[in-house]
């Protein structure tokens, strides 16, 4: 009986001992996922602190050289300071646009201005465009485009030089729309709404620009 009994509790202890080693190599298995998760975590959130300025960086820079690549000669020497100012609403170029004003020693030397437009085939149609100090085109170029590739987005430079055909007027130099609707502007032949689009949104960005008062406008957090 004696041995029956110990027996008995020999095999209820290795049950119980192979019961624990098992819930021992559960908690144990739990632990390792958590400690790797977290390894994980921190690593992804050490990328990312060590990049975000880079990022940052990077883009600055990209702004930069758009910007100045827009602005004409005279407020890129030496001496011009570009601040820039968040447009949060505007009835002639829409909301959260960006105006950067080239100026030296207090006098203003050119300006570069981001203007949207709902005209377009497929929208937003966003638009960038450099002026000189007396608020007339300098060089205009395209911000974000949904167009249609083949058509709609052969107002882009990279396809032509449709733009080109603005440089040089201020509002009351031009009537603002394309020939083919008594306008003074060329037009792409099977992207007239494209087309059309550019000319009306530029002509809008000189009203906004005419009618400039940047005691209205915000500072942009990140100066450029």
């Amino acid at each position: 009986m004696k041995n029956t009994n110990v027996e008995t509790l020999l095999g209820t202890n290795e049950k119980e001992t192979k019961r624990m080693n098992k819930g021992l190599r559960s908690l144990l298995s739990g632990v390792s996922l958590a400690i790797v998760g977290s390894l994980c975590v921190g690593l992804v959130l050490y990328v990312e602190n060590t990049t975000k300025d880079q990022i940052a960086e990077n883009q600055k820079n990209s702004i930069d050289a758009r910007v100045l690549a827009l602005l004409p000669d005279e407020a890129k020497d030496k001496g011009n300071h570009i601040t820039c100012y968040q447009i949060k609403k505007s009835k002639y170029i829409g909301s959260n646009q960006k105006l950067f004003v080239a100026s030296r020693a207090s006098e203003i030397t050119g300006y570069v201005m981001t203007y949207e437009t709902s005209m377009g085939y497929s929208n937003p149609l966003v638009m960038i465009a450099g002026f000189d100090k007396d608020k007339k085109v300098y060089k205009a170029d395209i911000q974000f485009s949904l167009e249609t590739p083949g058509l709609g987005d052969k107002v882009d430079r990279a396809h032509g030089n449709f733009l080109d055909q603005f440089s040089g007027y201020a509002l009351e130099d031009a009537n603002w729309d394309v020939k083919k609707l008594g306008g003074d502007f060329d037009y792409i032949t099977g992207s007239t709404v494209t087309s059309r689009a550019t000319v009306v949104a530029t002509s809008m960005a000189l009203k906004e620009l005419n009618e400039l008062d940047l005691n209205r406008f915000s500072k942009c957090r990140t100066q450029n």
